[in-house]
This record gives structure tokens, C-alpha cells and sequence, in this order.
């Protein structure tokens, strides 16, 4: 029942804040990148309200998440856990650009990605999610979260 009413909520994000999208940027493409423990699955109302609008939806599955071939195990870092994002966005032809959106852990994947290709990216939307910057980097953020954890696990 919980994960009803977390899709009710990205739901009712996108339902708010979409007609926005639809005035101010100059994509129709969006990409959306799932948070932990998900895969694109968890998309499936946000992407089907999407495409009856006419724009075009990509739900990718992070590595080893969802429909993703890769085996948990062989995620040794971060860099590969969001290669399907970088994979994808490098594959799209020069002048397109997309509306990245990220939930969670989705951020992280969604930050790097705007580093990375800033010409491709129309806009990115954080959804409850992290973000890594210049100032927060990904081994920064790692040691916030391990040094808060409870010390008698």
C-alpha cells in the first residue's frame, strides 16, 4: 500500500508542475531516472501521462535495477551504476535535448549526467531526491551518509 501512495504522489508532482514544463522549455523528450530500490517500472503512470500529451518518455533502468542485465555484484562504483544515463544521453544526436528528471537516488545519477552534458539537457527536475555538486561530490556525500549511520551496526 505504501508504494501506491508514493506513485500517487510522483504522480501528482507531474500533474502540477508539467503544464510548466510545457510553456517554458524547449524539449519534449523526458528522461526519467528511478530512485533506490526501483527500476523504470515505478514510471509507468508519469510515462503514460507523458506520451498522451505527445512528448516523447524514456524510463531507464540503472544498472542492476529493474530489467537491467547487470548483476548487483558487478556494480563496483557509482560511475557504473548510472552508465545507462551517461550511455543514453551520449547516443542522443547533438541538438536534442532532453527534460531529465530524477527521484532519490535517481539524483545523483541525474547530477552527474548535467555535468557531464550540459548541451543535452533542457532542464532537470529533482524529485525528493539527492544532488551531488562541485562542493558535494560523491565521496563527500558517501562518508556523510556512512559516518551518520548508527555506530553499533
Amino acid at each position: 500500500m505504501k508504494m501506491f501512495k508514493r506513485e500517487r504522489f510522483l504522480l501528482v508532482i507531474f500533474v502540477l508542475f508539467v503544464p510548466f514544463f510545457f510553456v517554458c522549455v524547449d524539449a519534449n523528450h523526458f528522461v526519467l531516472v528511478h530512485g533506490a530500490l526501483h527500476g523504470a517500472w515505478c514510471w509507468y503512470k508519469v510515462a503514460h501521462y507523458l506520451r498522451s500529451e505527445g512528448h516523447s518518455v524514456t524510463a531507464l533502468d540503472m544498472a542492476a535495477c529493474g530489467v537491467n542485465p547487470r548483476q548487483i555484484e558487478k556494480v563496483d562504483s557509482v560511475s557504473e551504476y548510472h552508465k545507462p544515463l551517461i550511455t543514453f544521453l551520449a547516443s542522443l544526436p547533438p541538438q536534442e535535448k532532453v527534460i531529465l528528471v530524477g527521484h532519490s537516488l535517481g539524483g545523483l545519477s541525474v547530477s552527474i549526467a548535467m555535468e557531464k552534458y550540459p548541451q543535452k539537457i533542457s532542464v532537470a527536475v529533482f524529485i525528493t531526491a539527492n544532488v551531488v555538486s562541485q562542493n558535494l561530490t560523491h565521496l563527500a556525500f558517501l562518508q556523510e551518509v556512512f559516518f551518520s549511520l548508527p555506530r553499533h551496526l
